[in-house]
């Protein structure tokens, strides 16, 4: 025969039946939040009004600060614009005066070598008498391939008349291996002819720029000087290629 378990009793107990209660107890614990609530915002804006002097206080102090640290600023910057416009100033004062410097320079030279000249005319070199070819002066310039000259014809003797004749430059070099020879018309925009009339009682002096041709390789200058009067006078002179720097 089957046997039939039991089911397990709780133990029962008798309270009193309130059915407003759980409302009560939703009631006051929705009371209590609001309070809490109501509590905590109070208390933050009584901190807050609390503290605004201070914060006000310090806002204030930053304002001053940052106002402070702008007028500073501005000085450096002012300190610093003056300071390179001083030192702009002073470096084209530098080049201004090196500049003089060299003019001068340039100057004393183109001074010394005419009293050289001039003093050659008044104390000629022993040997030296009649017609006198100067050696050419050749100079560097700033353009490649361009050259300044400079050469003079003098009469030296002790009572001077009138002379004329005339003067042909030749320059040789090579250009592409082959011999070239180049007149003083085909490289000096300040001579047209073969011939430069020479006329003079005391000296005659020839300048100018000349162009070489690209390639061209100098090496020497011919100079042939003939004067005609008053007497016939015929001088051949060379000169080596020599550059002032």
């Amino acid at each position: 025969m089957t046997s039939v378990k039991p089911s397990k009793q709780y133990a029962m107990a008798v309270v009193p039946y309130r059915p407003y209660y759980r409302y009560l107890v939703i009631f006051g614990l929705s009371l209590t939040f609001l309070l809490a609530v109501i509590g905590s915002f109070f208390a933050g804006r009584y901190y807050a009004v609390g503290n605004k002097g201070d914060i006000l206080a310090e806002r204030d102090r930053l304002r001053l600060g940052y106002q402070n640290t702008l007028v500073e600023a501005r000085k450096l910057e002012q300190q610093t614009a003056n300071l390179r416009l001083a030192a702009e100033v002073d470096r084209k004062a530098n080049e201004e005066v090196r500049a003089e410097v060299v003019q001068l320079k340039t100057r004393v030279a183109e001074l010394e070598q005419d009293n050289n000249f001039y003093r050659s005319l008044m104390r000629p070199a022993p040997g030296d008498k009649g017609i006198v070819v100067d050696a050419p002066s050749v100079e560097l310039t700033n353009t490649p391939g361009v050259y300044k000259y400079s050469m003079a014809v003098k009469q030296v003797v002790t009572q001077h008349r009138q002379v004329s004749g005339y003067l042909q430059f030749s320059l040789i070099g090579s250009q592409a291996g082959e011999r070239q020879t180049l007149a003083l018309k085909d490289i000096s925009d300040a001579v047209s002819v073969d011939r430069v009339r020479l006329r003079f009682k005391y000296f005659q002096r020839l300048e100018g720029e000349m162009r070489l041709p690209e390639g061209f390789t100098p090496e020497r200058i011919v100079l042939n000087v003939v004067m005609q009067r008053p007497t016939s006078v015929v001088i051949d002179k060379k000169f080596g290629w020599l550059v002032k720097e």
